[in-house]
């Protein structure tokens, strides 16, 4: 925050929901193949498969909306914490889903490998809809120039 937007209260400080407004578009995409999993799993190896694939799937939406609140907090302090918090975040997911996984694994649950397909669809699902969305929503606006200028 600059002085002037401290002391000057006709300069409005930015909304700060900017930084989650995305979420909306990769949650209704996860839910939804959530859901395809489920079903494809019940359908093609029974309940196990099903609660499986939908547990690999609400892993990485958890995952996701987890990282993305803490990088939105992280700019909101300093945008400079960005990029060790969300490397922090990044790093902390990919050794839960490790250990999720392995954990499961000593089970020996049926399942487990829908279990990965589900966070392998959950991965494609999140990301397509967030590039969806930004493609549709960039962060920012180049000012177009105008003719003759």
């Amino acid at each position: 925050m600059t002085a002037a937007r401290a002391t000057d209260p006709a300069v409005a400080a930015p909304d700060p929901r900017w930084r989650v407004r995305h979420l909306p578009v990769p949650l209704a995409a996860s839910a939804v193949v959530l859901v395809a999993v489920a079903l494809v799993g019940w359908l093609t190896a029974g309940g196990a498969a099903a609660a499986g694939a939908a547990a690999g799937v609400a892993l990485v939406a958890a995952g996701y909306l987890g990282s993305t609140f803490l990088v939105a907090w992280a700019d909101a302090q300093a945008s400079a914490l960005v990029l060790p918090f969300g490397l922090a975040a990044y790093v902390t997911k990919i050794v839960i889903v490790g250990v999720v996984m392995m954990a499961v694994a000593q089970t020996g649950w049926a399942g487990l490998i829908p279990m990965a397909w589900g966070i392998a669809a959950g991965v494609v699902a999140w990301t397509s809809a967030h590039i969806w969305w930004l493609a549709r929503n960039p962060p920012y606006r180049v000012p177009t120039p105008p003719p003759g200028g």
